[in-house]
């Protein structure tokens, strides 16, 4: 490629952009955060992010609202946009997935707050009859998410989820290939939509538990599944939105603490946490951290009163962020744990007694 060849393409991309931006279309997918969406454009096509956090803290369901729910309710109204969320579960059911989904539509539509398993009447739980027809009045909208929502619970080695996927680029209708004719060999140039306006997201949660090949270690099998997969096939090959689940070590919740007084920058996550292979971070353009400061008995986070909102209160770090420049940039957010549900809160500054006690309640 030529360098004059080379800058028409560039100057081509943003020409195509601002005509889409002119007739009221989509550039990036918006996160559901108004304040944060005046700052970072979401999720953009050919993008590499990684979502961590310690163990049960919530990582899983906050890529599931970011990524699943939000992204959803983005697009159903765009005719113009066609979607396709890949969901790679190594830790969880299909059957699971979809009773998060309806967990989080239950308190979306009715503010209804069930988990799964209240919604199976385990323990001492029974659903009522009100409920379970709020949960049948939801049977069009999760059909409707099932035609560009795949849930794959079945696959755990790097190799098998990549040629899932590449076997759906596969398919004529999608796109095709196109090569460059400068090279004597055949040598694949850019994988080009049938459709420019399709989005296809593909989303592993979370990476630890992939499966290594014969002879291969956990941070190898991880280390290649990032660098030769994700960012080299997901990413720059297919163009897709490459979403990585990550948790942090358990090592990291060993740091200076006593007594509920902590050094809260060793507490939250961070790249040098990420577990089992730390190289990943390297692969991706953005990193979120999700931290939880109830669990370490902190009474106050960036301003924020926790000892109020108690474990409703998540805080998301850009740990790196190699395209807006948000890096150490912090969001407050409500969080519902039963229901895969955040919300960003207003300013610290900005919060009165009222805001509390709205999202106490």
């Amino acid at each position: 490629m030529t360098q004059e060849t080379m800058f028409k393409e560039l100057v081509d991309k943003l020409k195509l952009n601002k005509r889409l931006k002119d007739e009221g279309k989509i550039t990036s997918v918006l996160f559901p955060f108004n304040r944060l969406s005046k700052l970072f454009p979401g999720w953009t096509k050919s993008s590499y992010s990684i979502i961590t956090a310690s163990s049960g803290i919530g990582k899983t369901k906050l890529a599931k609202f970011l990524s699943v729910t939000s992204v959803y309710e983005f697009v159903k109204n765009k005719p113009e946009i066609e979607s396709k969320i890949f969901y790679f579960a190594l830790e969880e059911t299909s059957e699971s997935f979809w009773l998060g989904i309806i967990s989080t539509l239950l308190f979306e539509k009715y503010q209804i707050s069930l988990s799964p398993n209240q919604l199976k009447s385990l323990g001492e739980f029974y659903l009522t009859d009100d409920v379970l027809q709020k949960v049948e009045n939801c049977k069009d909208l999760i059909e409707d998410m099932q035609k560009y929502i795949e849930v794959v619970d079945y696959i755990f080695n790097p190799y098998g989820i990549y040629k899932y996927v590449a076997d759906y680029f596969a398919n004529p209708a999608i796109g095709h290939e196109e090569f460059d004719v400068a090279h004597a060999e055949k040598v694949s140039k850019r994988y080009v939509y049938t459709n420019p306006n399709l989005w296809v997201f593909v989303i592993t949660d979370h990476i630890s538990l992939l499966t290594p090949e014969k002879g291969e270690s956990l941070h190898e099998a991880m280390g290649r599944f990032s660098k030769h997969f994700c960012l080299k096939g997901f990413t720059k090959k297919y163009g897709c939105v490459t979403i990585n689940i990550q948790q942090q070590e358990a090592s990291k919740e060993k740091a200076e603490y006593y007594q509920g007084i902590s050094i809260e920058e060793k507490l939250e996550p961070s790249l040098d946490g990420l577990a089992n292979n730390k190289e990943t971070q390297r692969d991706a353009d953005l990193v979120l951290g999700l931290f939880a400061p109830e669990r370490y008995g902190i009474k106050r986070h960036r301003g924020y009163d926790v000892g109020k909102l108690k474990n409703k209160y998540r805080s998301i770090k850009f740990l790196k962020d190699r395209n807006n420049g948000l890096i150490n940039f912090y969001i407050g957010t409500y969080f519902n744990g039963a229901t895969n549900y955040f919300e960003e809160l207003p300013p610290a500054v900005d919060m009165t007694e009222q805001d509390y006690n709205k999202y106490i309640n």
